[in-house]
This record gives structure tokens, C-alpha cells and sequence, in this order.
């Protein structure tokens, strides 16, 4: 029978996470998470992170169950346990505890005062965490994540915005000539007001939708891949350019987000030539744009819609069935 303090954490656990729950989502590049334990907010829940002398990384809810101190201001011991500032408990990477100073307790007894720990896989040179502690399925990713880590470069910010508004920006094409019009865009201006139109092409997916653009007036376009749930892929070397970025929007709470670029160039390509800064700031545009928006994208029926909204439809779509657990209507 669970203890009057197991079975709040048990209730606590289940309710974590509400806006984001259940997902794998990068969180920070692993050269940002040493030896010392750092505090960061993941859709509204506050974790900390270390590496200990193992090299093994790991993501605890960042409050010490015994009476509630914040992880992230203790230290990693000789041991690679993270020790809470308050009364020195140890802690595990996997979240046991190891050691409660002044006090003799078997093994039995340490196996109940455990800290809630969340699962973490290292990839493209990120931690990556699932926001929920059962039925963690494996990561599923596109083969351009899986090369070496030293391959990526990695950029990251934060945003005033909600995670969908970065997400719906990103795979909407038609919003290059306007909201960047004073940088990479302006090619598209002349275009956009001489009665040219859009194609865009969907195809569903098993893990989300690829959209293939184009404006008739133009000789190329670009594909991009949305992967559930975060996640969009400029192919942008499909069309000749050196390098493929992979776009995250991490909740960070409903107020806020963190935009990742994790850019994987082509074999070959030196690095140092390639003006990543002037690259990485175009989307200075795009974060204008999504903070001037008020809260989480919309459902479907809430605003006035055209034929080349569809894939911002697709995606409001499966946001509000699958995050929010909400029917839509029919249209």
C-alpha cells in the first residue's frame, strides 16, 4: 500500500506536463549542461540538469522530495549524484536516492525516497527528455538527426510566444515576401503582387506531413517536413543551398518558448565560410511576428481560412485532438 506521500507523488506525476505531455523533445544542446546543476523550465514543470563524472546525463524534477528545495542550487558529488542543498540527500541520475546523511536506512527504505526522474537520450548533440515516466516509446527521428554530434551547429533563443505560433510560421511558405521582405524575401515581392498563386502539395505521414511549395511564377520551391509534434525541416538543400536546418519549438509554459536551429551542413561544406550568424538571424522576423500574436494557435473554426492555409489547418487539427483531447467540428 502506497504511503500518503508516494500517492501524492503518484497523483503529482500524472498531471505533469499538461500542455506538452507524453512527447520527446530536444531541451539544450549538451555542451550547455556540465557538472554543475542547471535549472530550466519544460512546458510549465521546472527540472534540473547535470552530467556527472560518468558523462551521463539526466533530468530530475527539480524540487527535492523531502521537503521541496530546489535541486538545481546543490552540487554533483565524487559519486556523480546530485546532493540537495538542503539536507545533503544524494541522488542518483536516475533519480534513487543513494544517501540521507545522519540517518542509517536499507536499501528498502532509500527505494522510497526517490525524486521523480524523466527519460533522456543524447542526439545531434542535444538532451532530448520525454515529458511523461510510462510507456516511453524510442525516439522516432529523420536520418539527417542521426549523424555524429560534432556534425551540427546549434543555435537557440527564447521566445515571448506560445510553441504553436512558431510552428504554424514555419510551415507557412506564403509568409517569406511579407515577413521577411527586407531580407531573403525581397526576391519574392515582385511576384507576390503581380497576380501570381501558390501550389502547395500535402502528403500525410506516419509521424506528421510533408509540404511541397511552389509559386507558378517562380522556377523552384522548397519542401518541408513537419514531424510530430515540434519539429520542421527546411530541405533546403534539395534546392542548392549547403545545408539543412531542423526547426524545434519547445514550450517552455504557455507564455514562452525556446526556437532551436540544428542545422546539419553538407558533407564536405567548411563551415567557416558560411555566415551561420546572418543565417540564424532571419528568423529575428519571424520571432517579431509570432510575439505580436496573442496565446496558442487557434482551432480551426476561429478565424477566416483559404486553400493555402491547409497545412497550418493540418496541424491546428491534430494540436487540438491530440495535445488538448478536444473534437473538432466538421467544416
Amino acid at each position: 500500500m502506497l504511503s500518503t506521500a508516494q500517492q501524492f507523488v503518484k497523483e503529482y506525476i500524472g498531471a505533469m506536463f499538461e500542455m506538452f505531455p507524453n512527447f520527446w523533445t530536444p531541451v539544450l544542446p549538451i555542451a550547455e549542461i556540465g557538472f554543475t546543476p542547471i535549472a530550466v523550465e519544460l512546458a510549465g514543470e521546472l527540472l534540473v540538469l547535470f552530467r556527472n563524472s560518468a558523462s551521463q546525463f539526466a533530468a530530475l524534477l527539480n524540487r527535492c522530495p523531502h521537503r521541496g528545495a530546489s535541486l538545481s542550487r546543490g552540487q554533483i558529488t565524487e559519486d556523480g549524484c546530485l546532493q540537495c542543498p538542503y539536507h545533503g540527500w544524494h541522488f542518483a541520475a536516475s533519480g534513487a536516492c543513494t544517501r540521507v546523511p545522519f540517518n542509517q536506512l536499507n536499501q528498502a527504505q532509500l527505494s522510497k525516497l526517490s525524486v521523480v526522474s524523466f527519460p533522456t537520450r543524447v542526439i545531434a548533440g542535444i538532451l532530448w527528455i520525454f515529458t511523461g515516466t510510462e510507456n516511453v516509446p524510442e525516439i522516432q527521428l529523420p536520418s539527417s538527426l542521426m549523424e555524429p554530434d560534432e556534425r551540427y551547429i546549434i543555435h537557440h533563443e527564447i521566445w515571448n510566444a506560445h510553441w504553436t505560433r512558431a510552428i504554424e510560421i514555419s510551415l507557412d511558405y506564403l509568409h517569406i515576401p511579407f515577413v521577411h521582405r527586407d531580407s531573403f524575401g525581397r526576391e519574392f515581392n515582385d511576384v507576390a503582387h503581380n497576380s501570381a498563386l501558390a501550389q502547395i502539395s500535402i502528403t500525410s505521414t506516419a509521424n506528421g506531413m510533408t509540404v511541397i511549395n511552389r509559386i507558378n511564377t517562380l522556377p523552384a520551391g522548397i519542401e518541408i517536413e513537419w514531424r510530430q509534434p515540434n519539429n520542421v525541416i527546411l530541405k533546403l538543400d534539395l534546392d542548392g543551398m549547403p545545408l539543412r536546418p531542423h526547426l524545434f519549438a519547445i514550450p517552455i509554459n504557455a507564455q514562452q518558448m525556446r526556437f532551436m536551429q540544428v542545422v546539419l551542413p553538407k558533407p564536405g561544406i567548411d563551415i567557416n565560410n558560411f555566415n551561420f550568424d546572418e543565417f540564424f538571424a532571419a528568423s529575428l522576423d519571424d520571432r517579431i511576428m509570432v510575439e505580436s500574436q496573442i496565446g496558442e494557435v487557434p482551432n480551426t473554426t476561429d478565424e477566416y481560412n483559404v486553400p493555402t492555409d491547409e497545412p497550418s489547418l493540418r496541424f491546428r487539427r491534430w494540436y487540438y485532438r491530440t495535445v488538448k483531447s478536444e473534437v473538432l467540428p466538421q467544416v
